[in-house]
């Protein structure tokens, strides 16, 4: 009786286990840049940029850098940018497209780089991530900061009196 109350218990929790988690995957998701042949779907997203380096040249320390790098969709199919990080926590994102870039359409990502606390020669990079050709693109943001970090402690030699 214990035996068939265990193999019964067994089949229902590996039946019960089965069952699939909806998932909302879509289409426009899913990208298969070359087929089993090896030939290249030719409908595809592609991701260009106008440049993928920005060079902000020099500034003092406390400034912020807003600066937009502009793309366009050159591919055969809609183009989505799944995700978009910075390298760091100095370099933020204003804004970026959600919606599906349709092909011959343009767009752009916004960053934001506060230079407090980075003071010298700066390269941050920023992370896209799309459906397209490439799947990444990194891009850079870089240039120079000069000053003094006010929130760094200045060390300086101290002289004391000698007492006689």
């Amino acid at each position: 009786m214990k035996n068939i109350v265990f193999v019964f218990f067994t089949i229902s929790l590996a039946l019960g286990s089965c069952k699939e988690q909806e998932r909302k995957v879509t289409a426009d998701l899913i990208n298969f840049p070359e087929s089993a042949s090896g030939v290249e779907n030719q409908e595809l997203p592609q991701i260009t940029f106008d440049s993928i380096v920005y060079n902000f040249g020099t500034i003092a320390i406390g400034e912020k850098v807003v600066h937009k790098y502009n793309f366009k969709n050159t591919g055969e199919a809609p183009l989505l940018i799944a995700d978009v990080k910075p390298s760091c926590g100095c370099t933020t994102l204003k804004d970026w497209p959600k919606d599906p870039i349709m092909p011959g359409e343009s767009g752009t990502i916004g960053v934001e780089f506060n230079s407090e606390g980075y003071p010298g020669a700066i390269t941050k990079t920023i992370m896209v991530h799309t459906n397209g050709l490439p799947k990444d693109v990194y891009l850079k943001l870089e240039g120079k900061v000069e000053g003094i970090d006010s929130k760094k402690e200045v060390k300086s030699p101290i002289e004391m009196e000698r007492t006689r």
